[in-house]
């Protein structure tokens, strides 16, 4: 579940799409609010009910500009494609949503003298998911119609004869199929056999952690032949050859030493051609 939510998810960054759904998404919260009343303003003028009802608006404006446009363009590595996951936009969808309703509350409590109901409460929450659903089904459209845009401008690229992209995850299973575990392929650091597992050794927040699959190395290795980074060195041992830090030669033959794993890695005799050869490719 964890791997799924650490996936890559594209961010729009598109100025002008954003500052459009925006305040399409501000608008609409005022004219719902005006033509449907969820709120029982306590304010009898209809020219101050309007203001308090377009400050509603407002609200949910400014909040959306600051979560979709002020802090992305600040920290604009972190919003990258290369860096930005679905678990990341989960959290900042959750954030505006809260930021959105204490917002809506405070300000309907003591400017609109709204009685704080459950009711309330609720319309308010929902309001506020509905906002940030609708930016962020209005962004995706916006990528999907881009790539499906460049596509027809580059049709050579989608082509059958086009090289096939290598996904950047790797999905291990058990041999009866009955367990699955994923993990990214800049994560994994080497697999070894465990009698009739694999022992899968992996980098997941700064700490070394190891999982067991019952499958053989011969089945794993087939399932790897399409990630040249995943190096058979041993019998019972393959590698990610950019966690290899040093080569050099022992007593029995060819050493690995690999980044965050402090054991030695020995290369067997009938592996070292091929191991040379994918470090030459490098």
């Amino acid at each position: 579940m964890l791997n799924s939510l650490n996936k890559k998810y594209p961010f729009n960054d598109n100025l002008k799409v954003n500052t459009r759904s925006i305040s399409s998404v501000s608008l609409g919260i005022f004219l719902f609010l005006l033509f449907f009343q969820p709120f029982e303003i306590q304010n009898p003028d209809f020219n101050n009910r309007l203001i308090i009802l377009a400050t509603f608006g407002a609200i949910t404006l400014v909040l959306l500009t600051i979560f979709r446009v002020v802090i992305p363009s600040i920290f604009i590595t972190a919003f990258s494609d290369k860096h930005w996951t679905i678990l990341k936009e989960i959290i900042i969808d959750l954030l505006f949503v809260i930021c959105n309703s204490v917002a809506f509350a405070f300000f309907a409590r003591y400017v609109g003298r709204i009685p704080m109901t459950f009711h309330i409460v609720i319309n308010i929450v929902i309001i506020s998911i509905t906002a940030s659903s609708v930016v962020v089904v209005t962004n995706q459209f916006y990528l999907l119609k881009k790539k499906v845009q460049k596509m027809e401008l580059n049709p050579e690229e989608s082509s059958t004869n086009a090289p096939v992209e290598i996904p950047k995850e790797i999905e291990f299973e058990s041999e009866n199929k009955t367990e699955y575990f994923t993990l990214f392929l800049e994560q994994l650091i080497l697999i070894k056999s465990a009698n009739n597992y694999i022992e899968v050794i992996y980098k997941h927040n700064d700490e070394i952690k190891k999982k067991l699959i019952r499958n053989t190395m011969k089945t794993t290795e087939n399932l790897l032949q399409k990630y040249p980074e995943i190096i058979r060195c041993h019998r019972s041992c393959m590698v990610n050859k950019n966690y290899i830090k040093k080569v050099s030669r022992g007593s029995d033959g060819l050493v690995l030493n690999l980044f965050d794993y402090p054991q030695e890695i020995h290369v067997s005799r009938q592996y070292v051609l091929r191991l040379k050869e994918a470090l030459k490719a490098s």
